[in-house]
């Protein structure tokens, strides 16, 4: 005869269903900035700094601040400690890598060894470094 499979608290199904639902915005966003660039070519590329159309702006603007955060808030409201803690964990560690990389890179740019700093490139590094630890605290 098998065991039966621990119950999942109904927080951790919560917060699942608010990752889900994140992923699922983030997922819409990005295929949304990919038709737009496809849609006018010369308005912008996906992956660098040339200029955006004002209208594609905007809708990515109000998707950002107007949705993204109401779900981070019901996602931290739903989850756990143990998993706050990781969290926590994990921002603390990717602030203090953002406290060291960036004056660094800045001084090594203006000495001509690296190229200037794309703040877009630094988010990216600090979003990973934050949410690999987070995973390792929650899951190892």
């Amino acid at each position: 005869m098998t065991k039966p499979e621990p119950k999942i608290a109904p927080s951790v199904q919560k917060s699942k269903r608010v990752l889900i639902l994140a992923l699922l915005v983030g997922v819409a966003l990005g295929i949304y900035f990919s038709v737009a660039s496809f849609a006018d070519p010369d308005s912008f590329e996906l992956f660098d700094n040339s200029d955006i159309n004002p209208v594609v702006a905007a809708i990515g603007i109000a998707v950002w601040l107007l949705i993204v955060p109401p779900l981070t808030w019901i996602w931290w409201r739903t989850v756990d400690e143990h998993e706050k803690d990781a969290y926590r964990e994990g921002a603390m560690v990717s602030a203090h890598f953002y406290l060291f990389l960036v004056p660094t890179w800045w001084l090594a740019s203006r000495a001509g060894w690296v190229p200037a700093q794309d703040p877009m490139i630094v988010l990216l590094i600090v979003s990973i470094i934050w949410s690999c630890v987070w995973l390792y605290r929650k899951y190892l």
